[in-house]
């Protein structure tokens, strides 16, 4: 217990501090009467002494001398019973007091010490008993958190509630992994470099902390000790994610390599495990290739970077629950994830140094693979610190010349038209309308039919597509999609 604590008890009531306030706030472990010369010698760390003045110096400069000593032993606070062998302490004695923090009390004559020496004893051992069933709670809590496969986030809470304090968990660079809030203080030291630290240590490396942030009042004993058991638990608790990382790590990336070869076999088997990391059969996902510009074979810098780059894209995923489908060959790291996904596990900040070209959305099996052959397809058109899309890409690669890229440019800017019963004689309508250089009256003089007709079809392959046949960067489309289809006209107007 504190000494403030113990000037609350009845027998202190009448008790005067008359220096060294600040060691109010230190434990108290015992207390003794004690009327023979040089006490020092019969005090230990933490115990207060009280003292009628029998024997105590009279001479100023013996006191001094006497109060440093028992600084030095480690006392507490000294207590002089009043007035009868002194009136009062000595300017000179709580002069050096206040100096060096000890406190000086002055007691009532008539108060027994042996009533104060009990008083005290019983709320020591009142106190004790106190902090070990708080002791045994807050192990008892931790471990059965432990035990019940608690997260992180549930340990800070489960900590912080018991000590009414604001926890975090860190990881090894300060980032907050968990955090749990009690109260809300001005001086809370989260976000700054303040707070009680306490080290996680895994295999005698220090993978995170346990930090206290919240250090308006000081910690007890009690305190740090529950702050290093939940460091233990946090431990066990990584140790064993790392474990079942590795572990999943290796099923997970076996399965996404044996996808993106075109090597899965799907018995019954290796469905049911593929459901068991998180993958749909049935769903519809993209391939991602996250590219590291390293000279192959890639040096052990380059091995770490990728390492680092793994565990980031990984982590991430677990934040946003997605499955972690990742495999890895040489500088490219394979993400697999629904359609979308990439847009929420890129994080360009992180990633400058990576460029990450993405296949278009396929379902099952079998897609995966398409998606990542086109990922591929991308992979000269890369650029550092972007993620480049299949669709977004095309155009651009069949301008430079990527005969792989012309059929599904073709095939996506005409596709919408094929849903219409009618979709051929549209299609034909809207080459023709290109080759005539846009006007309706030669498209319609070339196919022999009325302008209002011509209207009509065009109306309906602009609402098919999507597109304005006014916007200059479609019709410059259109025009490239009828060179590359070799379209001529003969005699009658028809396209061949």
């Amino acid at each position: 217990m504190r000494l403030r604590e113990a000037l609350d008890l009845p027998s202190l009531a009448g008790t005067r501090v008359v220096a060294g306030m600040v060691g109010l706030d230190r434990d108290v472990r015992g207390i003794h009467a004690i009327d023979i010369p040089e006490p020092s010698l019969y005090v230990t760390a933490g115990q207060v002494l009280l003292t009628t003045g029998y024997a105590w110096p009279r001479d100023e400069r013996l006191q001094l001398r006497q109060v440093e000593s028992l600084v030095d032993r480690g006392l507490v606070g000294l207590g002089l019973a009043v007035p009868h062998f002194f009136d009062h302490f000595s300017d000179g004695t709580r002069t050096v007091a206040e100096r060096l923090g000890l406190a000086l009390l002055e007691i009532p004559w008539e108060v027994p010490f042996a009533e104060i020496v009990e008083d005290v004893h019983r709320a020591i051992l009142a106190e004790q008993y106190r902090v070990i069933e708080r002791s045994e709670r807050i192990h008892r809590e931790l471990t059965s958190a432990a035990s019940e496969g608690a997260t992180l986030e549930e340990l800070a809470g489960i900590l912080g509630r018991l000590i009414n304090r604001n926890v975090s968990f860190e990881d090894r660079e300060g980032r907050t992994l968990a955090s749990y809030r009690a109260r809300d203080v001005v001086d809370d030291a989260m976000g700054r470099d303040g707070g009680h630290r306490c080290p996680i240590q895994l295999g005698g490396h220090t993978v995170g902390t346990v930090r206290i942030t919240d250090i308006v009042e000081p910690l007890t004993e009690l305190e740090y000790r529950a702050a290093e058991h939940a460091a233990l638990v946090a431990a066990l608790k990584i140790a064993h994610q790392r474990e079942l990382s590795v572990l999943e790590s290796r099923l997970g990336h076996a399965f996404v390599a044996s996808l993106l070869e075109g090597t899965f076999d799907p018995t019954p088997q290796a469905i049911e495990r593929a459901r068991l990391i998180g993958f749909d059969p049935q769903g519809r996902y993209v391939v991602a290739l996250f590219v590291l510009e390293e000279s192959l074979p890639i040096d052990r810098d380059a091995f770490l970077r990728r390492e680092r780059l793994v565990h980031n894209v990984r982590q991430r995923m677990e934040d946003l629950r997605l499955p972690r489908l990742v495999s890895v060959s040489h500088n490219h790291v394979a993400v697999v994830t629904r359609e979308g996904g990439i847009a929420d596990i890129w994080h360009k900040r992180e990633h400058l140094d990576v460029a990450v070209i993405v296949g278009r959305a396929h379902d099952g099996f079998a897609g995966i693979r398409e998606s990542y052959r086109e990922a591929l397809q991308l992979v000269p058109y890369r650029r550092r610190g972007v993620v480049g899309y299949f669709d977004e890409l095309i155009f651009p690669r069949v301008i430079m010349g990527d005969t792989e890229a012309r059929e599904p440019f073709l095939r996506a800017l005409f596709a919408p038209l094929e849903s219409d019963k009618h979709g051929e004689t549209i299609k034909m309508t809207l080459l023709t309308y290109v080759s005539a250089g846009f006007q309706v009256r030669e498209t319609a003089k070339r196919l022999a039919i009325h302008p209002n007709t011509v209207r009509y079809r065009l109306d309906r392959a602009s609402q098919l597509m999507e597109q304005s046949f006014d916007d200059p960067d479609t019709r410059f489309r259109l025009q490239f999609a009828l060179h590359l289809l070799g379209a001529v006209h003969n005699e009658d107007g028809t396209i061949l």
